[in-house]
């Protein structure tokens, strides 16, 4: 059994290797996926005392970027390899081998959810040394939220990687979903300071279920900072967590219409 689960994983596993050496001879992909988080895990630094709703500005925000380093490690990073891939027909070659399009593919998506969750590993060790902060209340939960949000933008990579015409392009497709997910996702504030229309508007966002969730698990409050059990957290997450479902029926078939192996012509 352990020599045939050996042989399934070896192709998925040799996509990886390629994956690691093709991003660290991209030095702007790289620091997309890697540079950009620590930059932005060091912005929380100078937030250490202040205070938003009576919790930790730094704290507050750090959970935030607990999911927002999505975008950089999984949505943008994917984005950029399945684009150029596609349009130096990388892809279509590889897909000539023994490789099924699931190992091809999966590869590079193991490879991304690897490094992002390196970085969210990073960043709670963060927290908890330099922010005052503490191990999550509900780590399952927390792992089960950033687990949803990495297959929603997983998907949504594949997505868009078919509408842009070349990874030149990719850093500017990408933007939109970026700003709107930094802007309206509850990642630097609450949600609860937006406006009753906007707030509610927002939280269907793809990223806001996964801070909210994040939040839940880390704190093991809800968003009034009433405390939580474990089972409750779970409770208050059912809504987060169906408008996660939703965006990956979404973004699955988007997948399936948007997804290119070909060149793009034209």
């Amino acid at each position: 059994m352990n020599a045939a689960l050996s042989r399934r994983a070896a192709p998925v596993l040799a996509v990886v290797r390629l994956d690691v050496r093709l991003l660290w001879r991209n030095r702007t992909a790289l620091f997309t996926a890697a540079g950009l988080p620590l930059m932005f895990a060091a912005l929380l630094l100078p937030a250490r005392g202040e205070e938003i709703d009576g919790r930790s500005a730094a704290l507050v925000q750090g959970t935030g970027h607990l999911g927002f380093f999505l975008i950089f490690a999984v949505f943008m990073n994917l984005v950029s390899v399945f684009t150029a891939r596609r349009e130096e027909r990388t892809l279509k070659r590889m897909r000539g081998t023994a490789l099924s399009d699931a190992e091809l593919l999966g590869g590079s998506v193991l490879t991304a959810v690897g490094m992002y969750a390196a970085q969210v590993l990073g960043l709670l060790v963060l927290l908890g040394a330099a922010l005052d902060g503490r191990f999550p209340a509900d780590p399952l939960l927390l792992t089960a939220g950033l687990a949803g949000g990495a297959a929603v933008f997983a998907l949504l990579a594949f997505a868009l990687s078919g509408v842009t015409p070349n990874a030149e392009m990719a850093g500017l497709t990408t933007l939109p979903v970026m700003f709107a997910c930094m802007a309206g996702s509850g990642v630097m504030f609450p949600l609860d300071e937006l406006p009753d229309g906007l707030r509610e508007a927002a939280r269907w966002l793809p990223l806001s279920p996964v801070v909210e969730i994040t939040r839940t698990a880390y704190f093991g409050e809800d968003a009034d900072g009433a405390a939580v059990g474990l089972l409750d957290g779970w409770s208050h997450s059912l809504y987060a967590f169906a408008v996660l479902a939703a965006w990956i029926v979404v973004g699955r078939y988007l997948a399936g219409r948007l997804f290119r192996w070909e060149p793009r012509r034209g």
